[in-house]
């Protein structure tokens, strides 16, 4: 059986005993509190119970049967996401990848699976503090970045002005003006430009299907999933994926 249909298959029996590699909750809303330079959750998700699972893999199934070389096949790849991801949203590619050869050279001399998964709450935390100091750069107003916050926490969900401003305790038209002031963005467009970019990671880096996709952020279809992504991308999402898909740059053989 060829490789292809050895994962399908594998892919298949994961979901009917619900399997699934990571839930889009879990997934993406980690990748986001990093590339928003959320320290206080970062902390607070390392902290807790809550890393339990991702600790152990993040539920991404196994890439060796040897548990320590498993986990390093991970760190590499959670890493080389982790970097491309802050890097698309504003971090210097130098630095980022000069962090990333970093910690894999640190990740590299550690013996067992522990002191990976220190090296790795280590690597994360670096990486979004990085970005925290990039985000503190831009100078917003206290309202403005917790409407930011507030965009990418929800991205999953419908989003309105109105909901913005009724959890920030603001005034609907003086939170849109101090939003476009400072941003020169409307809020709708930068909603718009958050889900789809958050989007266009999930086409490159995952085979979660465009329907799924579709439905995660929360578009009203998957037609209009598709337009949306064509009017800000000038790909269809099929397009995109097969130009930019990127299944990994490791040779993760055993």
């Amino acid at each position: 059986m060829g490789i292809d249909k050895e994962l399908e298959l594998s892919l298949f029996h994961q979901r009917e005993e619900q399997r699934r590699h990571m839930e889009y909750q879990k997934e993406f809303g980690f990748y986001r509190m990093i590339v928003s330079g959320n320290l206080k959750e970062i902390k607070r998700l390392y902290s807790s119970e809550l890393l339990e699972t991702a600790s152990k893999n993040m539920e991404n199934g196994v890439l060796s049967k040897d548990p320590v070389r498993n986990e390093r096949y991970h760190f590499v790849v959670l890493t080389a996401l982790i970097t491309r991801l802050c890097v698309e949203n504003g971090l210097d590619r130098e630095k980022a990848y000069t962090l990333s050869d970093l910690y894999i050279n640190k990740m590299d001399v550690c013996m067992d699976i522990a002191g990976i998964l220190d090296i790795q709450r280590e690597m994360v935390i670096e990486y979004t503090k990085q970005m925290a100091h990039l985000r503190k750069e831009d100078v917003y107003s206290i309202q403005v970045m917790k409407a930011i916050d507030y965009v990418y926490a929800h991205l999953n969900e419908k989003i309105s002005v109105e909901q913005i401003a009724d959890a920030l305790r603001l005034n609907r038209s003086y939170l849109s003006e101090l939003f476009h002031r400072e941003t020169g963005k409307t809020i709708s467009s930068f909603i718009r430009v958050a889900k789809l970019t958050a989007a266009s990671n999930m086409l490159k880096y995952s085979d979660y299907e465009y329907s799924d996709i579709a439905e995660y952020f929360a578009f009203a279809s998957q037609s209009h999933f598709t337009k949306c992504f064509k009017e800000e991308t000038g790909y269809t999402p099929k397009q995109y994926r097969t130009r930019f898909y990127q299944p990994g740059e490791w040779n993760l053989t055993e």
